[in-house]
């Protein structure tokens, strides 16, 4: 292509990031407002920190991550045994800070692509269209995007970021939902009926969980 080729390649990528960062200062905005408002209504009804929406989309989320069939039992059974898997989940974000911070800018996410693509919240998506996005937020949590043309990468963040109002929040919330999840399922009772495990081992016996330590 020569010069000329090299020059409307520079051009052509300017311009795409160009049109990024606008759609992404609009984005931003209007997530920081959600937010405030958001902030505003907790604790959300039965629970200590999530708000009803946010608890809808942590709930999808954790369907996708610990699924259950037939034969294996899910995160949605957790609650057969001992409380619902959200009320462990949210446990486990009202006690950090960080993870607060983590769980309201990327549930949103999740929500704001559902709403521009489908014109509906996150949890009422087809299962299909959720575990497609979810797979999206991994890849990019994850960096596979190497070895990806410059202007392809760029136009393909345009087309994800410019729906999901940030898709960087969803893919730093990826690890630790993910992390969250298996680890409510894995300390829940079910999961220990399904494994045959009898508990971890405590010398004082089996003390009532309400008594206080």
């Amino acid at each position: 292509m020569g010069a000329a080729g090299s020059l409307l390649r520079k051009m052509g990528s300017r311009c795409v990031y160009l049109a990024r960062d606008i759609c992404l200062g609009k984005a931003v905005r209007r997530a920081e407002k959600e937010l405030a408002r958001r902030d505003a209504e907790r604790p959300g009804k039965d629970l200590r920190w999530f708000t009803p929406e946010e608890a809808s989309v942590a709930e999808a989320l954790a369907r996708i991550i610990v699924p259950s069939d037939e034969e294996t039992p899910g995160l949605d059974d957790v609650g057969v045994l001992d409380l619902p898997a959200i009320i462990a989940l949210d446990n486990l974000v009202i006690g950090s800070q960080y993870r607060q911070q983590l769980y309201s800018r990327g549930l949103l996410a999740f929500d704001n692509w559902a709403l521009s693509q489908h014109g509906c919240k996150f949890a009422e998506v087809r299962k299909e269209d959720q575990i497609k996005f979810f797979s999206a937020v991994q890849q990019v949590s994850e960096n596979k995007t190497d070895g990806i043309d410059l202007i392809t990468r760029a136009w393909r963040k345009l087309r994800i970021t410019q729906p999901t109002s940030a898709l960087h929040a969803a893919a730093q919330l990826y690890p630790h939902i993910r992390t969250d999840c298996i680890q409510v399922f894995y300390t829940s009772r079910v999961s220990w009926v399904w494994l045959e495990y009898d508990g971890p081992p405590m010398d004082k016996g089996y003390p009532s969980l309400t008594e206080q330590r």
